[in-house]
């Protein structure tokens, strides 16, 4: 069986406008600052009280954050978002040709059901691993382990790849043992995509990728 997990923020996803939204708004509501573009325009895709603290937050205020923001997604947030061109007919394609696809986000589970079924994605999917919005399950590592023990799956990069966009992916993929395809439409940088073991420029680049890794496996 040839697995792929999937990156959704930055991958599939171009979440940033509601992400941007979302993560200002709690910053407003909590009197502190905002930061730079730069700061800005990497935001989506760790977990948002780990952004907060490396605004300079206390775990306690980054919590506080935390609940803020979850609220104004809940409150439609969630919704500013669309599919990167090319991503859902090249999932299509994947999982017509045999491959079994999962997600592996840290986008909480419920925001990650919505937004993949609105964008078409979902029928495609043989299971959503999602960070818990409220809860323990909120790292990358943590993501794929649950996808991983949920599914009975060894963590075996022979058998598992994974495609995400920022450095969380990488390294939480490699937790496992497991190689990632870094794409660079999403929000990471060229820095982040020198540490994964391909780097994809197109979703025909990465279609290429994955066809020869597969080739590679027999």
């Amino acid at each position: 069986m040839s697995i792929l997990l999937l990156d959704v923020d930055g991958t599939l996803i171009d979440s940033l406008p509601g992400i941007r939204a979302g993560f200002l708004h709690t910053l407003d509501q909590l009197g502190w600052p905002h930061p730079d573009e730069e700061f800005q325009r990497r935001i989506a895709g760790p977990p948002m009280e780990v952004t907060l603290r490396s605004l300079g937050m206390s775990p306690a205020q980054a919590q506080a954050g935390l609940q803020v923001y979850l609220d104004y997604t809940r409150r439609g947030g969630w919704a500013d978002a669309t599919s990167f061109p090319g991503m859902l007919d090249l999932v299509h394609r994947w999982k017509d040709a045999g491959l079994t696809i999962a997600t592996a986000t840290s986008k909480g589970e419920g925001f990650a059901r919505l937004i993949l079924e609105r964008e078409g994605f979902l029928p495609h999917l043989d299971f959503i691993g999602a960070a818990q919005e409220d809860g323990p399950r909120r790292s990358k590592s943590a993501v794929i382990d649950h996808v991983l023990s949920t599914n009975g799956w060894a963590a075996d990069s022979h058998d598992i790849l994974m495609v995400g966009d920022r450095s969380h992916d990488i390294t939480g993929a490699a937790a496992h043992g497991i190689d990632t395809v870094a794409v660079s439409w999403g929000y990471g940088t060229p820095e982040e995509w020198a540490t994964a073991a391909h780097t994809a420029h197109t979703p025909q680049a990465l279609e290429g990728i994955v066809h020869d890794w597969l080739a590679a496996r027999g």
